[in-house]
C-alpha cells in the first residue's frame, strides 16, 4: 500500500479572549455591527495574459510544465498525454489532485490512473498546490477560487494546443485534493462533467456559496477512516463535513427526488445511488476502510469508469 503523507500536528490552541471590564454598571451593550462580507474570489487582473511551456506536453510522456501568474510566480503541473492523441477526435482532460504535502510525482505514483482507460483516452493534469496545500483546508494558503482559477488557467492553455473535448473535463482527489474537487465543482460546475472524492477532507467552504449546476459525483469514504471521520469532526483547529452531509448537499444540488437506492457489493462496499437525480449522486461507504487511496477495491478503475461515461452533452447512467 502506498504510504500516505503523515498529518501535520496541531496548530496551538487559541489564546482565551481578554475578560470583560469589571465595571459596577456597565454601560448597555452597543448595537452589533452587521457581519463582514465574505472575501470576493480571487481573480487575475482583466489584462493579464497567461503563459507556457506547453509545447513540452507532448502524446506518450509526462511533461512539468510552468504557468505564468499574474503576481509574477509561477505554478506548475505534471500533463501526461495520452499517447492515442489524434488531433482529429477531442480528449477528455482529467485533472488530479494529491493530498495535503503531496507532490503532483508522488500522487501519479500511488495513484495508478496510468493502469486504467484513462492512460489510453485522456490527457491526465497534476496539478501543484501552493505549499502543496489546495484553497479550502485551514492550513492552506490559497485564496479562495484561487485554485479553482489556477485550473481555468490550465484547461485555456490545453485548449491552445490540443483538441480538448470540453464536454468531457473531470476532477478526483485524495484527502486535501478530494476536498478541492468537491470545491472546485462547487464553485465552477460549468467546467466539470463529473468528480471523484476519495477519503475526502470536507472542511466547510465545500459547500457554500455554491454555483447552481449540478455535477456528477462519486464519495468514496471509509467509515473507519481516523482521519478525517466519517461522520465529521475538527482537524487542525476547523470542522470539516460528515460525510452524510455533504452526500446529502450533493443530493440536493443534482436535483435527485428520492431517498438514495442502497445495495451492497463484494469487500464490504455499501453504494447509495441518489434517484431521480439530474445527474449521478453517488456514494461508496467502505466498511472498516482507514484513509487511504485503495487498491482493494481499484480506487484508479473505479473512478475512472465512473467519470469516462460522463458528459455534458449526454449524462451517463447510474453506477
Amino acid at each position: 500500500m502506498p504510504e500516505q503523507p503523515a498529518p501535520a500536528p496541531e496548530a496551538p490552541a487559541p489564546e482565551a479572549p481578554a475578560p470583560a471590564p469589571d465595571d459596577a454598571a456597565p454601560e448597555a451593550p452597543a448595537e452589533e455591527p452587521p457581519a463582514p462580507e465574505p472575501p470576493a474570489p480571487w481573480a487575475p487582473p482583466a489584462d493579464f495574459r497567461s503563459a507556457s511551456n506547453m509545447k513540452d506536453a507532448t502524446p506518450g510522456k509526462a511533461a512539468s510544465v510552468d504557468f505564468a501568474q499574474a503576481d509574477g510566480t509561477t505554478r506548475n503541473a505534471l500533463i501526461s498525454v495520452t499517447q492515442n492523441y489524434d488531433p482529429a477526435r477531442p480528449v477528455p482532460i482529467l485533472f488530479a489532485f494529491g493530498g495535503w504535502k503531496d507532490s503532483p510525482e508522488n500522487f501519479r505514483n500511488y495513484a495508478r490512473l496510468n493502469t486504467t482507460g484513462a492512460a489510453n483516452e485522456a490527457i491526465v493534469v497534476y496539478p501543484r498546490a501552493i505549499e502543496n496545500a489546495w484553497e479550502g483546508a485551514p492550513y492552506a494558503v490559497s485564496q479562495r477560487g484561487q485554485d479553482v482559477a489556477f485550473m481555468r488557467q490550465i484547461l485555456a492553455e490545453l485548449q491552445g494546443h490540443f483538441n480538448v473535448d470540453a464536454n468531457r473535463v473531470y476532477a478526483i482527489g485524495m484527502s486535501n485534493g478530494g476536498g478541492f474537487a468537491a470545491n472546485f465543482a462547487c464553485q465552477a460546475p460549468d467546467m466539470l462533467a463529473g468528480i471523484v472524492t476519495v477519503s475526502g477532507a470536507f472542511y466547510n467552504p465545500v459547500n457554500e456559496g455554491c454555483a447552481p449546476e449540478s455535477v456528477p459525483t462519486l464519495i468514496m469514504h471509509g467509515d473507519a477512516d481516523r482521519l478525517t471521520h466519517y461522520d465529521g469532526g475538527t482537524l487542525h483547529d476547523a470542522p470539516y463535513l460528515p460525510v452524510p452531509t455533504l452526500y446529502q448537499s450533493i443530493q440536493q444540488r443534482n436535483g435527485c427526488s428520492g431517498a438514495p437506492q442502497v445495495s451492497e457489493l463484494v469487500n464490504n462496499v455499501e453504494v447509495m445511488r441518489g434517484t431521480g437525480c439530474a445527474d449521478e449522486a453517488v456514494h461508496w461507504k467502505l466498511r472498516g476502510q482507514d484513509h487511504t487511496w485503495w487498491w482493494a477495491p481499484d480506487t484508479a478503475n473505479v473512478a475512472w469508469d465512473f467519470l469516462a461515461r460522463q458528459s455534458k452533452l449526454h449524462p451517463g447512467p447510474a453506477a
